[in-house]
C-alpha cells in the first residue's frame, strides 16, 4: 500500500483508495503506520486473512494503540499485560497507565540524581570549609606561639632592668659620687633602651592581638552574623576613639 501511494501523483491517493480498496483514507493511513512500526509482522489487515508472527492475535486497532509505547518496551508490555485479551478501551487505558508510570519512574530517577548531585555539592562545600578551618586554626596557633615568645622576651627585659638597678645600688655603695654619676648616665641610657624595647614589645603584642581578634571575628561571622556586626562596630569605634585620645 505504501508503495502504491509513493507511485501516485499528488492528490491521487484518495481517489485510488476509493477505486481499489474498501476502506477510508483514515484507515489506510493507520494501516501504513502499523506497517511502518511492525514491518511484515503487523496484525491481520482487513484485506488479508494472514496472521502476524509477532502479534498474532491483535487487531489493527490494538496494534495502533501500542504505537503509543516505545518500540523497545512493547514486547514486555504485551507479556505483562496479556494485551490480546483486553478490549480496545482497556488496552488504551493500560497503555496510558503505563506511560504515566514510566513518567513517574523517570521523574523519580531524575530526582534521585539531583539529590545525589546536591549531596555531592554539600560534601564538597563541607570539605572546602574544613580546609579553611584547618588553615585558620594553624594561623591562630602560630599567633599564640608568637605572643608567648613576646611575653617571655618582655619578662626577660624586665628582669634585666631589675638586675641593673640592683647592681647600681651595690656599686653606689662601693665607689665615689662621680663614678656613680657616670654609671647613672649609663643606666639611664640602658633604661631608655629598655623602655624603647618595651614599647616595641607592646606594639608587637598589640599587632598579634589584633590579628587574633580578626581571626576570631572571621570565625564568629559565619556563626552569628548579627552579633558579629555589632562587635565589629564596637571594635571600630574603640580603635578610632583610642587613636584620637591616646596617640
Amino acid at each position: 500500500m505504501k508503495e502504491a501511494k509513493d507511485l501516485l501523483p499528488h492528490g491521487g491517493w484518495g481517489k485510488w483508495l476509493e477505486e481499489s480498496v474498501s476502506y477510508s483514507q483514515i484507515t489506510a493511513d493507520r494501516l501504513m503506520r502499523i506497517y511502518s512500526a511492525y514491518g511484515s509482522n503487523q496484525p491481520s489487515l482487513p484485506e488479508s486473512d494472514a496472521q502476524a508472527q509477532e502479534l498474532p492475535n491483535l487487531t489493527s486497532s490494538q496494534a495502533l494503540i501500542l504505537l503509543g509505547l516505545p518500540p523497545e518496551d512493547r514486547a514486555q508490555f504485551l507479556v505483562e499485560m496479556d494485551a490480546e485479551g483486553l478490549s480496545t478501551r482497556a488496552l488504551k487505558k493500560a497503555v496510558d497507565d503505563w506511560k504515566l508510570a514510566r513518567q513517574d519512574k523517570d521523574r523519580a530517577f531524575e530526582e534521585r540524581d539531583q539529590a545525589l548531585q546536591e549531596k555531592e555539592d554539600v560534601r564538597q562545600k563541607l570539605d572546602d570549609e574544613k580546609g579553611k578551618n584547618v588553615e585558620l586554626t594553624a594561623e591562630r596557633d602560630k599567633l599564640k606561639a608568637e605572643t608567648n615568645h613576646l611575653k617571655q622576651t618582655k619578662q626577660k627585659l624586665e628582669q634585666e632592668i631589675e638586675n641593673g638597678k640592683a647592681a647600681y645600688d651595690k656599686l653606689k655603695e662601693r665607689i665615689g659620687y662621680k663614678n656613680i654619676e657616670k654609671m647613672s648616665a649609663g643606666l639611664t641610657e640602658a633604661h631608655n633602651k629598655a623602655e624603647a624595647n618595651k614599647i616595641a614589645f607592646l606594639y608587637d603584642t598589640l599587632n598579634k592581638t589584633f590579628k587574633e581578634l580578626a581571626y576570631e571575628m572571621t570565625r564568629f561571622a559565619a556563626k552569628n552574623p548579627d552579633a558579629h556586626a555589632m562587635y565589629q562596630e564596637k571594635v571600630r569605634d574603640f580603635l578610632l576613639k583610642s587613636i584620637k585620645e591616646k596617640l
